[in-house]
């Protein structure tokens, strides 16, 4: 279904677009949950915390090589990231991003040099040169010239990273809620693995009945 949706001939395309199967593609989104069942995987987007679990959160990522850059990060509606080297920020936009770090970075030096574009008569030449500045250091930043410093700011603790490990250095700001609600995606199987355990043989319903009716007198 996501093939024909997407565009994609077969299922193999789709895979061969990923370079994976897409069973490992779900492993790398850190939003979802995955199930395997009979050899298939089932997958659910894990929803938003109610305000009453929020936990606010700050994550240190060191990126010493660009291997590191390919370590995906999901930034939540309400997460800004900063990189204190350039003293660059990515504000909260109130949506939700997924991608891996060097894409959130190139998405940042296209915007701004799109900005500077398109805004042209309305920047002061100064103006215009600091964010062109701007973008020369981000993509420099993408050679790892030197080791820097990728920081998560989430007041939600909803941002995520894949893999999360012990590269990752995470500092809680503030206790933790009370547990009034289950995590987001825990509450419930992903909604295909819940299809396909109703979609049991029609002969079980049948004998379960014919049990439960009375014998003839």
């Amino acid at each position: 279904m996501m093939c024909q949706e997407l565009g994609y001939e077969d299922e193999p395309e789709f895979e061969d677009a990923l370079k994976g199967s897409f069973s490992d593609f779900l492993d790398k989104l850190p939003y979802v949950v995955k199930q395997e069942k009979n050899g298939r995987p089932y997958f659910q987007i894990k929803s938003d915390l109610p305000r009453s679990q929020w936990r606010s959160t700050k994550m240190s990522l060191k990126i010493n090589s660009t291997a590191d850059l390919w370590r995906t990060c999901y930034k939540s509606p309400h997460a800004t990231v900063e990189i204190p080297e350039l003293e660059f920020e990515f504000s909260a936009d109130g949506k939700r991003h997924t991608d891996s770090i060097y894409n959130h970075i190139g998405s940042a030096v296209y915007n701004l040099g799109m900005y500077v574009q398109q805004a042209n008569s309305g920047l002061s030449d100064d103006h215009k040169d600091k964010i062109m500045d701007t973008v020369i250091a981000l993509n420099a930043f993408l050679d790892v010239p030197v080791p820097w410093t990728w920081v998560v700011h989430d007041p939600s603790g909803m941002s995520d990273f894949k893999p999360m490990d012990e590269h990752v250095e995470v500092e809680y700001l503030e206790p933790a809620p009370a547990a009034a609600e289950p995590a987001a995606g825990e509450a419930a199987e992903p909604a295909v693995a819940e299809e396909a355990a109703a979609a049991e043989p029609a002969v079980a319903e049948e004998e379960q009945a014919q049990q439960q009716q009375p014998a003839a007198s």
